[in-house]
């Protein structure tokens, strides 16, 4: 995945394209169909739609998919990805007959990161065909309550085609997208503990007080890991394109010499471009821990969107 370009687009470009697939997750948060309902249809040949079997009896959860109108729909849970290469190579293999580029839209607002890197991973390295993707993030009205922040983290894993290189150097690296995990960083650098730290943070972030509040959150390993934010560089929630390319900028001088670990917390933009990072470079792993929390929060769409365009020739 050595040749690839991802730049931004607007709003206008996206409802104006057409897509040989647009491929979109549903589940119960309410944003999770706010660009299904945007987008004109005569304009997608096929949809593939993904939905959580843990949610399948929550009342909100029927009512999205009802919203969709999709009978054809894949069940699978958030961790499980071969049934999403299963469907992509039904649907790619028909769809993708006599085509010079193949164009597929993603919304991953409501979407698994399993399954979008699965499909990432899937479309720029081992279908052969010049492929577009347009990834769609719609923003959020966070309830930012102490009962939205009260989750606990669960297993260690490894996102699918980001799982780095075999040969061990002698030196790791380490970095962290922060979001609005106070305890969850501290925990994966006792893990890791690596020779050289890095942190990443929304500057802007998709609400006023986003970045005031990660720091305040983040404050002690900002001060003691970040080296009292020496090490910490912003990026903006609106640019996956300037994401990336912040990202590329601290890993390509350090690559030869260390094993890099991207800990993915986080705005999703800055999840996507990072995944984006271990898809393209051997030696960077994404890993993250699964949240339990112990309520659901309906979350909706603010009416912003984060458009990004990856090509890959």
């Amino acid at each position: 995945m050595n040749n690839i370009r991802i730049k931004d687009l607007s709003r206008a470009k996206l409802t104006q394209s057409e897509y040989d697939l647009a491929i979109f997750a549903v589940g119960y948060e309410p944003r999770c169909t706010h660009l299904f309902d945007l987008l004109e249809k005569s304009k997608i040949n096929d949809i593939l739609l993904l939905a959580y079997e843990e949610s399948q009896q929550n009342e909100m959860h029927k009512l999205h998919l009802a919203n969709f109108g999709i009978n054809d729909v894949v069940i699978l849970t958030h961790s499980e990805i071969r049934e999403v290469y299963s469907a992509l190579i039904k649907r790619v293999e028909a769809l993708s007959v006599d085509k010079e580029t193949f164009k597929v839209l993603i919304d991953y607002s409501s979407m698994s990161r399993n399954w979008y890197a699965a499909i990432l991973n899937y479309f720029f390295n081992i279908l052969t065909i010049k492929v577009e993707v347009t990834m769609v993030y719609s923003c959020a009205e966070y309830p930012l309550s102490s009962d939205f922040l009260d989750f606990e983290l669960g297993d260690v894993k490894v996102l699918p085609g980001c799982q780095g290189s075999p040969i061990t150097k002698k030196k790791t690296a380490g970095i962290f997208m922060l979001g609005f995990d106070r305890v969850g960083p501290l925990s994966f650098y006792n893990l890791l503990e690596p020779d050289l730290v890095y942190g990443v943070v929304s500057s802007p972030g998709s609400l006023p007080n986003y970045e005031e509040k990660a720091r305040e959150i983040n404050n002690q390993f900002i001060q003691h890991q970040l080296n009292n934010g020496e090490n910490l560089i912003g990026a903006p929630i609106f640019s996956v394109a300037q994401t990336y390319e912040n990202l590329c900028q601290l890993i390509r001088p350090i690559k030869n010499s260390y094993n890099i670990s991207i800990v993915q917390f986080g705005p999703k933009p800055h999840l996507l471009a990072s995944t984006i990072a271990g898809l393209v470079f051997r030696n960077v792993s994404c890993i993250y821990s699964e949240y339990k929390r112990t309520k659901h929060h309906h979350v909706k769409a603010s009416g912003d969107l984060v458009i990004t365009l990856i090509e890959r020739s």
